[in-house]
């Protein structure tokens, strides 16, 4: 059960802005409100979930603190499905902490991250994936990121998987029953008609699983690593695709020691780039830990951006040591720089385990646009099209349930192939039921709700 106390925080972003939110849920809302506002109107009536203008005052020194909006929304028609206070005011950091300390002077304690959120999980106003993607929203990065995040806060990937867990009651009811009741004449579902039904739901499961890695993406943004040889213009080419100068470029090889990480949007993707330490064989111990630093980025990258300099051929050593230390799995593209240099590197290099090959000149902005298209071709063709309303997983906790669910059904389609007890199949049905159950929050231990709800920002 939620707790019973009122807690208070400011919900708006720390800085100067033109207004700031301070808020209230719990039983003392409604009192604290009668102690410290005074209203613009002589004996005005506060009616719920009306704004009210008038001043915020200590009552322990009549001081006004700020000219401000209040609304107060009672239970159970609230965020929270508590009493809840909203109060508007200027965008004054001092004004809102002095509001704050009032309140807490009145009886209210400070909220901790996310406990708005969690509170309004606790009293049933939002189901456990529908808090996370209030989360999601908040720290979306791109209009994709903010689509699929309101998808899941509408509700859809809910009722998507309750729809599943619909189906599973279904199934298991005519198993249970022919179970309990084998000499009575009940409805019974054939051998291969329940097979076909858990093979359609284990098909739905893994049609939302291959919308994780998008989905990751969107929610975490792309790690797009930017590799290659000393002085192939990888930190150029950085500072091209943020189009501000952001990393140190000399003509000194090996200028880069260790990572440089930005974060930009390419073509409506989050991205963060990353540049790295020029990869060679060196005898310098610092060089070469920036060299085992650039190859640990490059296996966690989920695109690597190969960059060699046209103008110079490498020799066979550098080339030799540059191939073994590129990664096998993610996708990579070939970045051909400084294209505005007269040409002497080959064209007779093999491009087969490559995206796509883009010449650039980063110094002069050129094929720059060509590049980011790459970029987005990558993350589209592993991408599954299935229309724009395609719901999609983000979050590892759901990808891990429905990989639970998924592998629970498919142990009840071994059950059924090799003529096992029906009670077997029971079982691997409601595992997979219980599964899904967990992503909107049913069985959630405490531990789990605390560490979902610490990533929110306090006053959330």
């Amino acid at each position: 059960m939620p707790d019973h106390d009122t807690i208070v925080a400011i919900g708006t972003a720390a800085g100067e802005s033109a207004l700031g939110v301070v808020r209230l849920s719990g039983p003392l809302s409604s009192k604290i409100m009668e102690r410290l506002f005074v209203p613009a109107a002589p004996n005005a009536s506060l009616i719920p979930r009306v704004a009210h203008h008038g001043r915020v005052r200590d009552p322990a020194s009549s001081r006004v603190i700020d000219e401000v909006l209040v609304c107060f929304f009672p239970s159970p028609a609230s965020y929270t499905g508590e009493d809840v206070l909203e109060i508007s005011g200027h965008g004054s950091m001092v004004a809102l902490r002095l509001i704050v300390d009032v309140c807490r002077g009145l009886g209210a304690r400070m909220a901790e991250p996310g406990e708005f959120t969690k509170r309004a999980f606790l009293n049933g106003k939002l189901s456990l994936d529908e808090a996370e993607a209030v989360a999601d929203v908040i720290s979306a990065q791109s209009d994709a990121s903010l689509h699929a995040a309101q998808q899941h806060l509408s509700g859809a990937f809910a009722a998507a998987v309750e729809d599943l867990r619909s189906r599973i009651t279904h199934l298991m009811a005519h198993v249970e029953a022919s179970l309990d009741f084998p000499d009575d004449e009940i409805e019974a579902i054939g051998g291969t008609q329940l097979a076909s039904q858990v093979h359609g739901i284990a098909d739905t499961v893994s049609g939302i699983l291959d919308t994780f890695q998008h989905g990751r993406i969107l929610r975490e943004g792309l790690n797009l690593v930017l590799a290659g040889p000393p002085n192939a213009g990888k930190s150029s080419l950085l500072n091209a695709l943020l189009r501000y100068e952001r990393a140190l470029v000399t003509p000194i090889p090996g200028t880069t020691r260790d990572t440089v990480e930005e974060s930009l949007l390419i073509k409506g993707i989050p991205v963060k780039a990353i540049d790295t330490a020029g990869l060679r064989v060196s005898d310098d111990l610092v060089e070469r830990l920036g060299v085992e630093r650039a190859r640990k980025r490059m296996q966690e990258a989920d695109i690597v951006i190969l960059v060699l300099d046209m103008s110079e051929d490498l020799c066979p050593e550098t080339e030799e040591f540059l191939m073994n230390a590129l990664p096998r799995e993610p996708a990579k593209i070939l970045c051909l720089n400084k294209m505005d240099l007269p040409r002497r590197r080959g064209e007779n290099a093999d491009t087969r385990e490559f995206a796509a090959v883009v010449p650039t000149s980063a110094l002069m902005g050129e094929g720059i646009n060509l590049l980011e298209a790459a970029v987005a071709d990558v993350v589209s063709a592993a991408t599954p099209q299935r229309g724009e309303e395609m719901l999609i997983v983000a979050r590892l906790r759901h990808r891990e349930l429905l990989e639970a669910a998924k592998g629970s059904l498919v142990q009840a389609l071994k059950a059924m192939s090799t003529g096992a007890p029906l009670d077997c199949v029971s079982i691997d049905l409601r595992d997979a039921f219980n599964s899904l159950g967990q992503i909107s929050g049913g069985d959630g231990t405490e531990d789990l709700l605390d560490a979902i709800f610490s990533e929110f920002c306090i006053g959330k």
